[in-house]
């Protein structure tokens, strides 16, 4: 072989070699940017978990307490726990202290009068205990209905108070999925654009050798079409 075909078939061969190591060098970047990515994505989501969790948590003692309160409230609706009913006035301990003192005016100023256990004060004590039962009955019914609005109304506040978590709690989760959907939807994108790269890269290699080994074809066809024919006689003689 003569040294101008050495160099040619050289040329070749280094050619062929370098693009195929770079057509490998641009693949491997790009599967490496990939899994970079793939990483990231990875560590993002767990950190949209962990996250989520932390809030669940922080939403668990409100929505609890909440659940139990909505669970009193409807137990007291059933079993009439908040309807007033009705009034022992024997039950209520003012009643009771008016009556006492009224009872006791009323026997003092009779005894004063020297009418002690007399009709009329029998009649003024009668008309006194309507008067004070009457009154005291309104008002003992007011009584027991604002005790039974405070405790519904608290229970109330404790419920809404919980289904603001669960609210807060459902948004939470939402918005992590839509996070989670979007990480590998763009996991994907990637997944699919170094796919593409990678294959871009066997390609222009492909590509590249074959521009490689045409070209020195072409090399050699050009030196032997400028090559004296006497010359290649004289050289094969000698």
């Amino acid at each position: 072989m003569s040294v101008v075909a050495a160099a040619v078939v050289g040329s070749a061969v280094v050619g062929s070699y370098s693009a195929n190591k770079a057509s490998k060098a641009q693949a491997k970047s790009a599967r490496e940017g990939m899994a970079a990515e793939e990483r990231m994505a990875d560590k993002n989501l767990e950190f949209q978990r962990e996250m989520a969790d932390q809030q669940r948590e922080d939403f668990a003692p409100w929505r609890d307490v909440g659940q139990q309160a909505l669970d009193s409230i409807w137990q007291g609706v059933q079993s009439g726990a908040f309807e007033v009913g009705n009034i022992n006035l024997e039950d209520d301990p003012g009643y009771r202290v008016r009556m006492k003192e009224g009872v006791e005016a009323i026997d003092a100023s009779a005894a004063a009068r020297g009418r002690l256990l007399s009709g009329a004060q029998q009649k003024a004590l009668t008309q006194f205990g309507q008067e004070q039962g009457s009154k005291e009955y309104a008002n003992a019914y007011a009584r027991a209905a604002n005790e039974k609005a405070r405790k519904f109304n608290i229970l109330s506040g404790l419920s809404q108070g919980g289904q603001a978590s669960a609210a807060g709690q459902a948004q939470t989760t939402g918005q992590l999925a839509q996070t989670g959907g979007n990480i590998m939807a763009q996991t994907g994108r990637g997944q699919n654009i170094a796919a593409q790269n990678v294959g871009a890269a066997r390609a222009s290699g492909y590509q590249n050798q074959a521009q490689v080994v045409n070209q020195a074809a072409q090399n050699w066809l050009t030196y032997k079409m400028n090559t004296p024919a006497t010359t290649n006689t004289t050289q094969e003689q000698e």
